[in-house]
């Protein structure tokens, strides 16, 4: 095998795990931008605790703006990256066998009981949890439960027909968005992360709970109660500490002409978004439609939506937006720190996108959300209105939620994500881990029926 496609070690990482007198190594897997923003909170905190941290990268997102930069942020240091490639099955195989190999030799060469903490929906969290669970080791999942909730067929059917009828009235959509009875669960999107995250939870012995909705949807799903504890969101815990840095951001230097405006900040990236032309070009028009009517629109051209901006002959037409609005028109690539995210959204009007985090940053920093999907895996943030579904079929009935929603002065709702996340997740770790001194657990041991044991 070539050495740029080995796994790669930090140097003197196994002469310190072997020197630590720690029992467990708590491992902290990251890959995706959003994992190591979320992430981050609970490394720092393991590392102030003194704890065996170890830091795993995959390197499924390895460039500055989505990985490094962020990396350098919050101080983290990776102590292995499992360097995956490929296509999308071939990282799942590649994952699993190679983080495989390291949860063992931390458990047969240096005698530590590895403690992985999956994020979210993740391609990493749902082959990192396989890994362990086939060796025994149970996962803690940070941001558990996360399912998505989509109005009903016949919720849109009537949406529709309305707006076709110039029934559309955006004040009784939005309430109607509130009411968690029109809602149905099973949607497979966002694809394929829906799949993800369901398949992580029965290798999961700590359900870190961003919210109590995900509490029943897990109890409806017959997980141990015992288990689950409805901590909030680390990313509060990202947040606290990039605003910090906010006084540092360089973001409006790169976008000037957003700088005091009611401008949009807009990320789109979804598979199912971007790989289905019907959907993307419902989604760039809309946004075209706003830029000629002289809303303030700053759209970041992440890898998906610059390949389906290629893929269907658009790019000579968002080249002449830039040329032609540069006044009201920004587009350029991801921002490289989440402090620069932070400064942005936070002086936004409003945030469209189809990103699960970006739908929780946002309420955070009371800014309106509009999220272009049929459904969400946030769906907390529709329920408490601040956040509002745009389906991607009809560019003009998008076009015409997200004006109704720029500084939406009823869409700027408090933090529902609680505050101290990390902290509170720490110690729900560490406490299991103390009482029983692993996570994993056969039936025997959960059901406390050891003292019945009988050999003769």
């Amino acid at each position: 095998m070539s050495e740029d496609k080995k796994v790669h070690v930090r140097k003197d990482f196994w002469e310190e795990l072997r020197r630590s007198g720690k029992r467990h190594a708590h491992i902290i897997m990251i890959a995706t931008k959003p994992d190591i923003i979320k992430q981050a909170p609970l490394y720092l905190e393991l590392k102030r605790r003194k704890e065996l941290v170890v830091l795993i990268h995959t390197g499924q997102h390895y460039d500055y703006n989505l990985s490094h930069g962020v990396l350098g942020e919050f101080n983290m240091n990776v102590d292995i990256n499992l360097n995956i490639h490929g296509k999308l099955h071939e990282k799942y195989a590649m994952i699993i066998e190679r983080l495989w190999n390291i949860l063992l030799e931390i458990s047969d060469e240096y005698k530590k009981i590895p403690v992985p903490y999956v994020h979210g929906d993740t391609l990493t969290a749902t082959t990192a949890d396989k890994a362990a669970f086939l060796n025994k080791f149970a996962v803690v999942h940070v941001e558990a439960g996360i399912r998505t909730f989509t109005p009903k067929s016949e919720f849109f059917h009537k949406l529709f027909k309305d707006y076709y009828d110039g029934k559309f009235d955006w004040n009784t959509y939005y309430k109607s968005l509130q009411d968690k009875d029109i809602y149905e669960l099973g949607s497979i999107e966002p694809y394929p992360e829906q799949f993800d995250t369901r398949g992580i939870e029965p290798s999961a012995w700590y359900f870190a709970l961003p919210h109590e909705i995900y509490r029943k949807t897990l109890k409806r799903e017959w997980f141990p109660v015992e288990n689950m504890e409805v901590v909030g969101n680390t990313v509060v815990d990202a947040i606290a500490i990039s605003k910090t840095k906010v006084h540092t951001s360089k973001a409006f230097k790169n976008f000037p002409t957003m700088k005091g405006q009611d401008f949009i900040f807009i990320t789109i990236h979804r598979r199912e978004n971007c790989e289905k032309k019907e959907r993307f070009l419902a989604i760039y028009y809309w946004i075209k439609k706003l830029i000629e009517r002289g809303v303030y629109v700053c759209f970041l051209g992440l890898y998906a939506s610059e390949f389906a901006i290629d893929n269907y002959g658009l790019r000579s037409d968002i080249e002449e937006l830039v040329a032609k609005y540069p006044k009201n028109f920004a587009y350029g690539k991801a921002l490289a720190h989440h402090h620069e995210v932070i400064d942005m959204i936070s002086q936004a009007g409003a945030v469209v996108t189809d990103s699960g985090s970006m739908q929780e940053e946002a309420n955070i920093v009371e800014t309106p959300c509009v999220t272009i999907r049929f459904g969400s895996d946030r769906t907390e943030t529709i329920l408490e209105g601040c956040n509002i579904i745009a389906p991607p079929i009809n560019s003009d009935l998008i076009a015409d939620i997200v004006e109704w929603a720029i500084a939406n002065k009823k869409m700027k709702k408090k933090n529902i994500y609680g505050e101290n996340v990390s902290e509170k997740i720490v110690n729900g770790v560490l406490a299991r881990l103390h009482s029983r001194g692993k996570l994993f657990r056969y039936d025997d041991e959960r059901l406390n029926l050891e003292q019945y044991f009988n050999h003769i």
